[in-house]
């Protein structure tokens, strides 16, 4: 049971009154409580509060139950929370209290059919991802259709833009004036060469999200530093880069999550 006078949501207040929200979704479900749920625990896509992590439970029975507009909503508004674990690691230990429920969202997520609409895919795709731990690729933009990467060389520590998209798929130097300069062409993996989270998110998009499923191959491929010539993996170093040191690994386990 969840004492919901110990939780705060966004702006400082009692969640006394999301644990009213959520036992009237499960009852009587409208689009004005959800969007007051979603005010009270969301802010510019992020959540910061601990009555957020709390309603994960009571969002994952909303996600398995009842019309399938407000089990949508459940489990978008329980994805936008988890993604915020990338982040946010003040409530970790409400988190791992419900691990069962992370564990349902997932399976919920996971057995939805896919939505081949471009950016209903990729935020199904993420939101799967977010339930199963793997909280950095569940943020990040994918959209390689003009898609730009910012950071460091690993071995000269020069600032690199990493580009994918219709203008190309190169590492340059990005300048104020001249734009990118000092062009170096990406090295894809080759399909059957991925593995693990990268393997599976071109298996996913194969099925026909043709754009994603290569610009993977580039993001999972191999970048050359413009400056000192050095070859480094970008995925592995773009993810290193942005991942605090953190314990989403206790508290989602990765381990077989995404077969």
């Amino acid at each position: 049971m969840i004492d919901w006078r110990s939780v705060r949501d966004v702006s400082g207040g009692s969640g006394v009154r999301i644990g009213r929200l959520l036992d009237g979704i499960e009852h009587y479900p409208t689009a004005e409580a959800w969007d007051e749920i979603e005010r009270r625990l969301v802010v510019e896509a992020e959540c910061w509060c601990s009555a957020g992590f709390a309603a994960l439970p009571g969002l994952a029975e909303l996600a398995q139950s009842g019309a399938e507009e407000h089990q949508i909503r459940a489990l978008r508004l329980a994805a936008t929370i988890v993604r915020s674990l990338h982040r946010c690691h003040r409530y970790d230990d409400i988190v791992r209290a419900g691990a069962e429920a992370l564990m349902a969202l997932h399976r919920v997520a996971q057995n939805r059919p896919m939505v081949h609409t471009g950016r209903a895919f990729v935020a199904q795709l993420q939101d799967t991802l977010a339930f199963a731990g793997f909280t950095f690729w569940a943020t990040i933009s994918l959209d390689f259709t003009d898609e730009h990467y910012h950071l460091g060389c690993p071995h000269c520590a020069v600032s690199l833009a990493v580009v994918i998209g219709d203008y190309g798929h190169y590492t340059a130097i990005r300048d104020y004036n001249d734009g990118d300069i000092r062009r170096v062409v990406l090295r894809p993996v080759t399909p059957g060469d991925l593995t693990g989270i990268g393997r599976w998110m071109y298996d996913a998009a194969a099925a026909g999200e043709t754009v994603l499923a290569d610009g993977l191959t580039y993001l999972f491929g191999r970048a050359t530093c413009s400056i000192c010539g050095s070859v480094f993996n970008v995925a592995e170093w773009l993810e290193a880069e942005n991942s605090p040191s953190q314990p989403i690994d206790t508290v989602v386990p990765r381990t077989d999550r995404l077969t």
